[in-house]
């Protein structure tokens, strides 16, 4: 079983470096990413970010590895390595945040495992051409984390085929820039918990029927908001997956969340390690051994991240073979390790005939407790992280960037947005109480919290 990247892997990678080489440059440059590490995403110049997103679509940089099984709607086909590759090439490049990974990551594997011909067709082709991008309707007021409590509701009308939507969202991502909307609400009267909830995609240009207002937080800007639909409409045909079955569309697409993106994500956290490893080595911070200790400890703690993940994606697409196990290392410096680089043996999924194959159906992980386990890692990992960069920088991380004034009052580096956004990362995407209560009651079979 090879688990290195194989010479078409090398000529994708050659192909993706060129490009981005020929077309992160001009206008679309000044979105680099700045030193330290870019945690929020809703600040910028966000016209030149949707321009940027179309770039991408035009280049056939979107939906690269969507499943092809009923169709080719994303731009080309690509190998689970491949991905990563162009994943660790778009960090290399210093490239922004996407927009549209809402859409293109989450709503598109959901669609084609869930949706009809209909919704895939009219759907995925504006999301492959960065033209259409999406939020994430699921977190209530009063039920963030206990995403079954929700109590938005959308009402069937047969004779307009339409369902009304009333309820309010919260913390939703980007909603200030999203066209569309997928929403989980209660459709069938009476209905608790995880029954009769229903998955809708909703569009978000209705004037007098949604409202956002963005939630400013410590870091100044406002990537999250609050939408609060009165009667808004959703047409019958975008229905996903049939009334009353949204709870199983829901967790389908959590799994994809906390999946293979969990993979792509741990190579921005790599980058954001190594910056703060070189701040320490400048400054003489990691002279001292007990944040010389921390230093090692993170990375360390990545690699386990990392290799859970590999772990997690094998099991899912050889479930009758055994995982390979990662031979033992010893350990290196960190400065050196924690940038994206060149893949070694055994660092990468199994290449399976059935996994290169483009129109491979990835079913997500087996275990039920893995995405659980992931985002328990990655959020405390993170949020660490954070703290790590502010011990690195001392005194001086008590201090912004530049002199505050009134007309720019809260200015902060990139290191202390990573510190202050990061505060959120075990409470976001299912808390860390949460996480541990699936664990308890589907992997362990542990008795249930009573829930009133």
């Amino acid at each position: 079983m090879d688990f290195a990247f194989g010479p078409e892997d090398e000529r994708f990678r050659a192909e993706a470096r060129g490009w981005l080489a020929e077309h992160f440059t001009g206008p679309f440059a000044a979105l680099a990413q700045q030193s330290g590490g870019h945690p929020g995403e809703g600040h910028g110049d966000m016209a030149a970010r949707r321009a940027w997103e179309r770039e991408l679509g035009t280049g056939g940089w979107i939906g690269i590895g969507w499943d092809r099984t009923d169709g080719a709607y994303g731009n080309r086909a690509a190998t689970l390595t491949q991905q990563v590759v162009w994943a660790e090439e778009y960090a290399r490049a210093g490239a922004p945040g996407r927009l549209g990974h809402i859409g293109e990551n989450l709503l598109a594997p959901t669609l084609l495992a869930h949706g009809d011909s209909a919704q895939r067709a009219r759907f995925l082709p504006t999301i492959a051409r960065g033209e259409e991008l999406w939020c994430q309707g699921y977190s209530e007021p009063d039920a963030g984390s206990d995403l079954a409590g929700l109590r938005t509701r959308a009402v069937h009308d047969p004779g307009e085929g339409t369902y009304r939507i009333t309820g309010q969202k919260i913390w939703t991502s980007l909603a200030h820039e999203a066209d569309w909307c997928f929403v989980l609400a209660r459709t069938e009267e009476g209905s608790q918990r995880h029954h009769g909830l229903s998955f809708l995609l909703v569009p978000m240009d209705q004037p007098g029927r949604i409202e956002v207002r963005p939630i400013r937080q410590l870091t100044g800007t406002a990537e999250f908001n609050e939408v609060f639909f009165d009667g808004a409409v959703a047409r019958a045909e975008h229905l996903v997956g049939g009334a009353g079955h949204g709870w199983r569309v829901a967790m389908s697409l959590l799994a994809v969340e906390r999946g293979v993106s969990t993979l792509v994500q741990q190579i921005g956290f790599a980058q954001e390690l190594s910056r703060v490893v070189r701040l320490a080595l400048e400054t003489g911070a990691a002279a001292e051994p007990v944040l010389r200790d921390r230093l090692i400890r993170q990375w360390a703690e990545l690699k386990v991240m990392r290799w859970n993940a590999l772990r997690t994606l094998g099991t899912a697409q050889n479930p009758a073979r055994e995982p390979a196990r990662e031979p033992a290392r010893n350990a290196r410096n960190p400065a050196q390790d924690a940038a994206p680089r060149k893949a070694v043996p055994h660092d990468l999924p199994p290449r399976s005939a059935d996994a290169q194959a483009p129109g491979f159906r990835d079913a997500g992980p087996q275990d039920p407790g893995a995405p659980s386990v992931a985002k328990l890692l990655w959020g405390g990992w993170h949020q660490r992280l954070g703290e790590l960069a502010m011990q690195v920088r001392g005194a001086a991380a008590a201090l912004g960037p530049a002199r505050w004034t009134a007309g720019r009052p809260y200015e902060l580096d990139a290191f202390q947005r990573l510190f202050l956004f990061s505060r959120a990362d075990t409470i976001y995407g299912g808390s860390d109480e949460i996480q541990r209560t699936i664990i308890a009651e589907r992997v362990l079979h542990l008795p249930k919290d009573s829930r009133r």
